[in-house]
């Protein structure tokens, strides 16, 4: 018989991180690992920052041993349309791996194209459960410059129809990057507002990984370093931006990818959704947004390891939590209200409807469609 006092889980995390200021360097002899010398490799980066600041023609130099097709058209938000065609012009430089360096859209982009390139179909096929992946995709490395979308240790993909008012998430346990090579170097060039926003996105996953019905003993003890850590370091990384702070949450966001790779974002990336397809709202304010008022309401369900979450938030209670986050938002330039944002009262009607409902389920206290209500009344 199962003690009820003895946790029964299971773990599952397979990317190999390798973490480190200057440990990009290490990426040609990582590629080495995973295929044959003169190779085709397919690298997915960002627009324009890293061939700016000359990374981009050091990485080219570095794998020199290597055909590399550079990929750079990656939209923010990717649309299924835009992996689509990311992954045709992977098949057609017949790649052996896929690389990405970049931000979460890169990455995100990347992982989707990794898979598909060893599959027919298209992404939205997948996404929508028309088919599924009957094998794991071409080896991937990823190698993020900002702190907070967790994709270079995550087994998903977010994909955005800004014009059809949808989100897709495309995932599964074949789609884990091979390894991910964390190189705080690649976080010096975020602004104050990207350091705020994907800080304050990897920080919230933690605290929904915390609460989650899911939660187990090791993605708790990776939550509470990376809540620990965020809560002593986001406003520093945001606003002074110096390396002790940034190589600080660029850890802390892989870390918060590896613990909700077990134990999911749920209420707060349910709100985040419409508050982006609907207003724009960037990523990290859109689900940060409501952290404080989810936190409230769950915290009575998990009293029982309360005590070490106010205690890695610098907090003795729960009102001393949400405040705290309160003042990190505002700190940070992130706004702390709806009608910060823009909306009025009768918006909420449109976020209530547009919530997928599912991912409340996680909540330790259900949440009815009137109590959302209340909540997001009272944020204005």
């Amino acid at each position: 018989m199962q003690d009820q006092y003895v946790p029964n889980f299971t773990w599952y995390h397979p990317t190999r991180i390798i973490y480190g200021v200057g440990k990009l360097q290490e990426l040609p002899t990582e590629v080495g690992k995973l295929v044959e010398a003169g190779s085709s490799v397919f690298l997915v980066t960002g627009r324009s920052s890293l061939q700016a600041r000359g990374i981009l023609q050091k990485v080219l130099d570095g794998l020199h041993e290597f055909d590399v097709t550079v990929y750079n058209d990656v939209r923010p938000f990717p649309s299924p349309e835009n992996v689509d065609s990311a992954a045709e012009a992977c098949k057609a430089a017949g790649a052996k791996i896929v690389i990405a360096i970049g931000g979460g859209s890169a990455l995100d982009l990347a992982k989707a194209v990794a898979i598909l390139a060893v599959h027919e179909g298209t992404a939205l096929e997948y996404a929508t459960h028309q088919r599924d992946f009957q094998r794991k995709g071409l080896p991937f490395i990823a190698s993020p410059t900002t702190s907070g979308s967790s994709s270079e240790v995550t087994s998903g993909s977010a994909l955005w129809d800004l014009e059809g008012k949808k989100h897709y998430g495309l995932g599964g346990p074949t789609m884990f990057p091979d390894v991910a090579i964390v190189d705080p170097e690649l976080t010096m060039s975020m602004s104050t507002s990207l350091a705020a926003n994907t800080g304050m996105d990897a920080f919230t996953s933690a605290i929904e990984s915390y609460w989650n019905l899911e939660s187990q003993p090791i993605s708790d003890a990776l939550d509470l370093d990376v809540i620990r850590t965020f809560a002593t370091n986001l406003e520093r990384s945001a606003i002074q931006g110096d390396m002790e702070s940034r190589a600080a949450c660029a850890l802390a966001a892989s870390m918060s990818g590896a613990a909700y790779s077990n134990s999911r974002p749920n209420a707060c990336h349910a709100i985040g959704g419409p508050l982006t397809l609907y207003w724009g709202v960037e990523h990290g304010q859109a689900v940060g947004i409501t952290l404080g008022g989810f936190l409230r309401h769950s915290a009575p369900a998990i009293a029982h390891k309360t005590d070490a979450l106010w205690n890695a938030l610098g907090v003795s209670d729960v009102e001393g939590a949400v405040q705290r986050i309160t003042q990190i938002m505002s700190r940070c330039g992130l706004e702390t209200t709806l009608s910060g944002l823009g909306l009025t009262e009768p918006d909420i009607d449109t976020i209530v409807d547009n919530t997928i409902s599912g991912r409340l389920d996680p909540l330790p206290t259900p949440m009815d469609p009137g109590q959302l209500r209340e909540m997001l009344t009272s944020m204005f």
